[in-house]
């Protein structure tokens, strides 16, 4: 199958599930060919969210990285500057697993005044993969793990969205392979 332009995995951890309270700390993303969905560019950062030892201590260890990487890692605002610039937005279309993650980042370029050019018509993996599980007999939620599981697929870093990101590119491909 051939998309129309390249797509936009992208995958964020954050300090909770409240887009009002809660914090973007990691930022990952891949860039897949339309035309072969092979990984062509990639992105990653760790997000400051606080000057605070306490808070980036805990954003560490949320993170599994050591301290020092999470204290030299860039503000919102320079991330958000480095993801816009790195990712030409009339040329890619987004992709996630679930549309909270696209109104966090929206939240991100909305807290640092950058216009969020990109099409919000992203392609959801959950809607795909519900889709998938009730024409392929899977008798499970359709989450990230149970196509892991389902696939084969293996994860060395439950805490790693630039794994996270890649693991469920590779999802999508099998899914597009095989309908």
């Amino acid at each position: 199958m051939r998309f129309i332009k390249d797509l936009l995995f992208f995958e964020l951890n954050t300090t909770g599930p409240d887009l009002d309270k809660d914090n973007v700390i990691q930022l990952s993303a891949i860039v897949v060919d339309k035309d072969n969905l092979l990984e062509k560019d990639f992105f990653n950062t760790y997000v400051r969210i606080s000057y605070l030892d306490s808070l980036l201590l805990a954003h560490s260890k949320l993170l599994q990285v050591e301290y020092e990487v999470v204290k030299k890692s860039p503000k919102v605002a320079d991330a958000v500057k480095l993801f816009h610039g790195k990712f030409n937005p009339g040329q890619i279309l987004l992709v996630t697993h679930g549309t909270s993650n696209l109104f966090f980042l929206k939240a991100m370029f909305k807290k640092v005044l950058v216009p969020f050019d990109y099409n919000t018509h992203a392609i959801d993996l959950w809607t795909l993969g519900y889709i998938y599980t009730l024409n392929y007999g899977i008798k499970k939620m359709p989450s990230f793990h149970t196509f892991i599981e389902y696939f084969k697929l293996k994860q060395k870093q439950p805490a790693d969205a630039l794994e996270k990101v890649r693991l469920e590119a590779e999802v999508f491909r099998k899914i597009i392979k095989e309908v």
